[in-house]
């Protein structure tokens, strides 16, 4: 029987440390440094990726801030030039900007998407030549999945168009 001697495996190791020095151990990663950088790297990449519900709710302000735009568009073009009579007429699924003379024609068509509704008070949107609409609104822009929501309202007295979110 072979008795252990420790000088063996320090010459052992003295030989190896002639022949190929330090770099014996620098050659390499261990498998814990490489789990480590993938761990690092999968949490990086799983922060910066932008979720479905954050997409939907972008569309859905961007679609509300159109809205309240082409009201204000509607507005300023009834006091610029109230001979044509510009008005908003509301759908369930977009809405269409029109004028009424000298014939009636539109101005701008806007669809919704399928997941997205509009609910409102009455389905057209008129403003008089000073500003003023002739009758207060509410308008709900809603998306069917999340039951998220945008408000847009439209003050009788001052003609104001606020966007509530």
């Amino acid at each position: 029987m072979v008795a252990f001697n420790k000088s063996i495996l320090y010459n052992c190791n003295a030989f190896w440390k002639i022949k190929y020095g330090d770099k014996l151990n620098k050659k390499g990663y261990t498998l814990v440094e490489l789990i480590l950088v993938l761990a690092i790297l999968g949490i990086i990449l799983f922060i910066s990726m932008p979720t479905i519900s954050n997409i939907n709710d972008t569309y859905l302000n961007s679609f509300a801030r159109q809205l309240l735009y082409d009201i204000r568009y509607v507005k300023n073009m009834n006091m610029t030039e109230p001979s044509k009579s510009y008005n908003m007429v509301l759908l369930e699924d977009g809405y269409q900007i029109r004028y009424a003379n000298p014939m009636p024609a539109f101005h701008k068509v806007v669809d919704l998407r399928d997941q997205y509704s509009i609910s409102f008070y009455e389905n057209s949107v008129w403003f008089n030549a000073n500003g003023t609409p002739r009758r207060a609104q509410t308008i709900m822009i809603h998306n069917n999945n999340t039951e998220n929501y945008r408000k847009i309202t439209i003050n009788v007295n001052t003609g104001r168009i606020l966007l509530y979110e």
